[in-house]
């Protein structure tokens, strides 16, 4: 069994933070100390698979996990930018050479996991804004660096800090995170083994002249700043594929309703030659289509699935190959492609999701680009079917 030492940090209104200093950047917050730590075992257990992960010794999956509250702090937070942070007790133990290196192993690593997520990122996707206060991704990296940069404030004076950091808002947004965490390092490790035991109380560019900092506490809040937001990153690309799948949802319902005033029997052309199982079957054909180079992106690798030279000839060519196909038949075909499109972008990890590739028709976009297609399809075609029902019923 490992035992860990826990500290708590308690704000107004009940919420509730919970910090690991065995575990530098193992932490949980929740709306109340018995929440809290009920979500830790699982958050640690969570942090030993990301150790292993990153060739780290950790505990088995199967080691059990006692927590042993060391210390609570009350009256910080509510743990938004420029709040104050406590500093417990094991804050103020003197740091090695050595552990600071290892420190910055672990920040390698947990820059490493931002930088899988969010680098290969377009900037439509960094600069789009979910809304509901959240913000957007560029804003969250920015945050990321410049918060590194205030973290070693705390231990240095204003005047010696790098001068990269006096205009560093023009810099391109990588170029940026790549400087602040080098010159960041740089100065820790200029720290003399005095500065390295000191506890500071620094003055500038707070509304807390009062809090306390040490090295360590800088070090472990540079881990669980980063990974924090890594999560919040992942979360945001989450809303976003939650915003076309609620598009494609909300165009198939109502493309379905169209279809629910309509004769399924009826051997009429609706659209051009075809008949109405003849549109379903159109319809299902772009979604397969549309999966198999979806599965493409979701490895990181183009969409180049078959080539299209001419998509008229394409469309007769499949509605050909369906032609006598049972209205049944077409309808649940079509259910089946929508089920395996949405199992599709279930499928595809958020990285890939605002990663630009080729298109087979010419141009490039993002998967998303790519899905955009689909709501747009069952729009156009439901108002061909909603305008010929309006003119029969006329």
């Amino acid at each position: 069994m490992t035992r860990y030492a826990v500290y708590l940090e308690r704000a107004e209104g009940g919420l509730c933070m919970a910090h690991v200093p065995a575990l530098p950047g193992c932490m949980v917050r929740a709306t109340g100390r018995d929440e809290v730590l009920d979500a830790l075992p699982g958050a640690i257990r969570a942090y030993h698979a990301w150790l292993r992960d990153h060739g780290e010794a950790a505990p088995g999956e199967a080691e059990p996990v006692e927590l042993e509250v060391a210390g609570e702090v009350e009256g910080t937070g509510p743990f938004n930018p420029g709040d104050a942070a406590a500093l417990f007790p094991s804050d103020r133990e003197p740091v090695t050479p050595e552990e600071m290196e290892a420190h910055f192993r672990l920040m390698a690593h947990a820059r490493a996991d931002l930088l899988a997520l969010a680098g290969g990122l377009c900037d439509e996707f960094l600069d789009w804004e979910p809304g509901g206060g959240c913000f957007t991704l560029r804003r969250i990296l920015r945050h990321v660096g410049n918060a590194e940069e205030w973290y070693v404030s705390r231990l240095m004076a204003p005047e010696s800090l790098p001068t990269e950091w006096q205009d560093d808002e023009g810099m391109p947004l990588w170029d940026f995170l790549e400087m602040e965490r080098r010159t960041a390092l740089g100065c820790l490790r200029s720290l003399s083994a005095e500065e390295r035991a000191g506890v500071f109380y620094p003055t500038a560019w707070t509304s807390h002249p009062d809090e306390a900092w040490t090295l360590r506490k800088v070090l472990r809040r540079f881990l669980e700043h980063e990974r924090e937001h890594t999560a919040q990153v992942r979360e945001v690309l989450e809303l976003r594929r939650g915003a076309i799948l609620a598009d494609l949802h909300t165009a198939r319902q109502d493309l379905l309703a169209v279809l629910s005033d309509l004769d399924p029997s009826c051997p009429d052309p609706v659209c051009g030659e075809w008949a109405l199982k003849d549109v379903l079957g159109h319809l299902a054909d772009w979604e397969w289509f549309g999966i198999d180079g979806l599965r493409l992106m979701g490895r990181g690798e183009p969409p180049l699935v078959e080539p299209i030279e001419d998509i008229d000839a394409w469309n007769r060519a499949h509605a050909a190959a369906r032609r006598g196909q049972p209205w049944e038949v077409a309808l649940a075909d079509l259910h089946a492609a929508r089920e395996a499109l949405l199992d599709a972008l279930q499928a595809l990890a958020p990285c890939f999701l605002g990663q630009k590739y080729p298109f087979p028709w010419g141009g490039e976009g993002t998967p998303v680009d790519w899905l955009a297609v689909y709501p747009a399809h069952d729009r156009e075609h439901a108002e061909e079917l909603a305008a010929l029902a309006g003119q029969r019923d006329g």
